[in-house]
């Protein structure tokens, strides 16, 4: 009797779960993409519809300016927007800049070298930081590096938590250095491909950096092909 009433519950409870998106791995309806990519729709159910878009999806227009960077970054892959080259996080930036780098050339170049660089992380306000991650440690943006205060002190993107400045316990003051987060291997692979099609001779210089072996293979070999497709390139006639 008893199994006859759990069986019940346990099927509506798993359908309840898939159709919210909250089964992870299990694949959604092209129907339910469709509808989970909506402004309105709760975080989680965005993202999970987002992690199966492989191409430019007309829903996306209406996520450009979301709340949350991960998706907006998303969005600036798939139906980037220049205004997306200026967005207060460097990761949607970066996805734009990589989107556009064909039709903004000037503007994606400027982006593309900045990202490169490790973004510096400062505190907000006073307060007592606490680590959760290692120096070096591998992060998402869905990480929380530390806290600060209590509130989550997060990854701008995908990287490495390069260096930190402060340890656990230390009094940060306002505009405090906290932290460098770089940017992930793979993504300065991309970014340095993209510059090796649209970067200028006054770019090597920078680039020559990442031939050093502090870094991954990859990347130095990234950084190589850059410098040798900018300077290939003939001059331009003004």
């Amino acid at each position: 009797m008893a199994l006859r009433i759990l069986l019940p519950i346990l099927l509506a409870a798993t359908v309840w779960l898939y159709w919210d998106a909250r089964i992870p791995g299990l694949p959604l309806t092209s129907w339910q993409v469709d509808i989970f990519l909506d402004p309105a729709q709760p975080p989680h159910r965005i993202r999970r519809a987002m992690s199966q878009i492989t191409g430019p999806h007309v829903r996306l227009l209406a996520l450009r300016s979301y709340s949350d960077p991960a998706v907006r970054a998303v969005a600036a892959r798939w139906a980037p927007a220049t205004s997306q080259l200026e967005d207060i996080s460097p990761w949607v930036r970066l996805n734009a800049a990589l989107a556009l780098e064909r039709n903004e050339p000037i503007a994606s170049r400027s982006v593309l070298l900045a990202s490169l660089r490790p973004v510096t992380l400062f505190a907000s306000e006073a307060g007592q930081m606490q680590w959760r991650l290692a120096e070096g440690a591998s992060v998402e943006t869905s990480d929380e590096l530390g806290t600060s205060n209590g509130t989550p002190l997060g990854a701008l993107w995908p990287g490495r938590l390069l260096k930190r400045y402060v340890q656990s316990g230390d009094a940060l003051k306002p505009g405090q250095r906290i932290a460098d987060v770089s940017l992930a291997d793979h993504w300065q692979t991309a970014a340095l491909d993209s510059l090796g099609r649209i970067g200028l001779p006054v770019d090597s210089d920078a680039l020559h950096v990442f031939e050093s072996e502090k870094y991954p293979t990859a990347v130095q070999r990234a950084a190589a092909a850059a410098i040798r497709q900018i300077q290939s390139r003939p001059p331009k006639i003004p």
